[in-house]
């Protein structure tokens, strides 16, 4: 029995000459790998070279190259090369007609990295390692080549930049304000200090419009604005309120575009005001138809007992006072007795601790020859507030009687004999007549008026918050102004007249860290000059106290850490998120709009 074999015949290859089986090409597989797939690859839409688009104001790339999202992307990240890749049409399936024409059946990436470029030279470079099947299955024969890839960089305005640029483009306005008696802007300049200390939380900022009692932020759409009252809310308690206006309408798309208001009312209690608890206030426990001292601001308002009994607790004499719990009890419950420009420098003359583990370590330490040990960190294994009998006299009485004062206070491990604190002289300041009617009808029959409420200690300074002047033997003294002539008096004032008309709002949104590319503008009604100037002073008081008060620092700084927190919350929760166009919302229309 004979078997039928069955054979191939060969065929010389059309290019080369070389015997090899027939295929749809007749050629090799080495004439095949002189197929150029580089200018496969590197023909952009429409057979141009390959670009990217950038945003030149905001530095966002264009994620899918049709103009509509932009996203911020880190040189020679993954999510840079893998927005490159999607740009190029070989590899995305745009371009298969060109591809058949070139005799490339399928591409396939196997891998890619980039080529250093100077950041200047407006290029991209990557190297890519692709498979191109050749011909048609299952006759397909496989090459693999190195590539290398240039994308051009071009500037496009993304379309929430070109909104900013144009007028009138907010969807939103965030007000914040802090009503005061006195009109101090305290609680105010510590959020400005925040703000400008961090950039992430003021990048969504369009417009800043001053008030007297506070800001107005305007913002491109209503989340932004909402995210900012967030991170006002954890700085400063607050009450916030949010209303909507209709400013046009569609019937027949059954669209609209509102613009949205979120008022945002600090409680005016600042820091290191003494304040007059009513009798029937709420959310405060014990402190209620007491004086009260602020001790300091975050979300909630900390009180401490302004005159606490001296053999009560410590834990009972302070307590946190809510935003909700402030407005709901009414403002007349908790009301500003003497503000924090009223405080007086006293002279610490000797130190008495209240408690009696407190005085028996006191006794201890002072038996070794040791100074007592006070509060200096978390690590020194001292509670930062105790109670103690504390016997002050004025600094102005120094040479000129002998009058001294006893109080108790909660700064019992923060001061010592010699050390300057400021606080409040009750036993001779004048009060006006609503004051003397708090003092008849608020307080509880148990409550007796101290003569001095010490508030903080201070470094040292002279009466007007400013450091002592040294001369050249160490020796302090306050600094002379030298006198001036009155011509030189009329040659300022006018000066600083000229200079107070050209200026505009810009140095108080400046404060911020808002620079010339926001629009910023002033509202003529509520601004003046004189406000401007004394803004402009007390915010350098300010910052002198901030610089000599340890603990008005700190709450600085937990503010920026709470800032820094939730600029981080927003950073991940809109990764690998397009920012969505700002136009008109799709709303459904009723009577009911306002």
């Amino acid at each position: 029995m004979t078997t039928n074999r069955l054979t191939t015949s060969l065929i010389p290859c059309c290019t080369c000459g070389a015997i090899i089986t027939p295929n749809p090409s007749n050629q090799c597989a080495a004439c095949l790998a002189t197929i150029d797939i580089s200018s496969i690859v590197q023909r952009g839409p429409g057979g141009q070279d390959l670009v990217i688009h950038q945003c030149r104001q905001c530095r966002r790339y264009d994620r899918n190259g049709d103009g509509r999202h932009f996203m911020l992307l880190d040189p020679e990240s993954p999510d840079m090369m893998a927005t490159l890749l999607k740009q190029i049409p070989a590899l995305s399936g745009k371009g298969q007609q060109h591809m058949r024409q070139s005799g490339v059946e399928a591409l396939h990436l196997l891998d890619s990295l980039f080529i250093w470029t100077e950041p200047n030279s407006m290029r991209m470079r990557l190297m890519l390692t692709l498979k191109a099947d050749i011909n048609e299955a299952p006759r397909t024969v496989s090459i693999q080549q190195r590539v290398k890839v240039e994308f051009k960089v071009q500037w496009r305005q993304c379309n929430d930049c070109i909104k900013e640029s144009r007028s009138r483009t907010w969807q939103a306005i965030l007000q914040l304000r802090q009503k005061t008696d006195g009109g101090g802007r305290r609680g105010l300049l510590i959020m400005e200090l925040a703000i400008a200390r961090n950039a992430e939380m003021r990048k969504h900022i369009l417009q800043v419009q001053t008030k007297k009692s506070g800001f107005d932020f305007y913002f491109a759409s209503l989340d932004k604005a909402r995210h900012f009252a967030q991170f006002l809310a954890k700085a400063a308690p607050m009450r916030i309120k949010t209303s909507q206006t209709m400013v046009s309408e569609d019937r027949r798309n059954n669209t609209a575009n509102v613009k949205h208001t979120i008022s945002c009312d600090m409680v005016p209690l600042c820091r290191d005001d003494l304040i007059v608890v009513e009798k029937q206030a709420k959310g405060v426990g014990r402190l209620t138809g007491r004086l009260c001292l602020v001790l300091k601001t975050s979300s909630v308002l900390h009180l401490v007992d302004a005159s606490p009994v001296r053999d009560s607790d410590l834990t009972h004499c302070m307590t946190d006072l809510h935003a909700d719990n402030y407005w709901k009890g009414g403002e007349k419950s908790f009301r500003i007795f003497l503000p924090s420009k009223r405080l007086v420098r006293f002279v610490v003359l000797d130190v008495e601790m209240c408690c009696e583990d407190e005085r028996e370590r006191y006794r201890s330490s002072a038996s070794s020859d040791d100074s007592r040990q006070l509060f200096k960190g978390t690590r020194s294994g001292v509670s930062k507030y105790a109670l103690a009998d504390i016997e002050v006299a004025r600094e102005s009485d120094f040479g000129s009687n002998d009058e001294t004062f006893r109080c108790v206070t909660h700064l019992g491990n923060l001061l010592s004999v010699g050390d300057t604190v400021m606080g409040y002289d009750l036993a001779s300041a004048v009060f006006s007549s609503e004051a003397e009617w708090t003092i008849e009808n608020s307080f509880t029959s148990s409550f007796v008026i101290p003569d001095v409420v010490l508030v903080r200690k201070v470094k040292g300074t002279n009466a007007d918050g400013e450091p002592y002047a040294t001369t050249d033997d160490g020796h302090k003294q306050k600094g002379k102004v030298k006198a001036k002539s009155s011509a030189s008096k009329k040659r300022d004032r006018r000066l600083k007249k000229e200079e107070e008309k050209q200026r505009k709002l810009e140095k108080a949104a400046a404060r911020m860290g808002l620079g010339s590319n926001e629009n910023i503008y002033r509202d003529e009604d509520d601004e003046d000059e004189g406000f401007l100037a004394a803004a402009q002073m007390e915010k350098e008081q300010f910052e002198r106290e901030l610089e000599l008060d340890e603990d008005l620092a700190e709450d600085l700084e937990i503010v920026e850490r709470e800032l820094a927190q939730v600029a981080e919350e927003e950073e991940d929760g809109h990764s690998g998120k397009g920012n969505l166009a700002v136009g008109e919302e799709n709303l459904p229309l009723d009577d009911d709009k306002s």
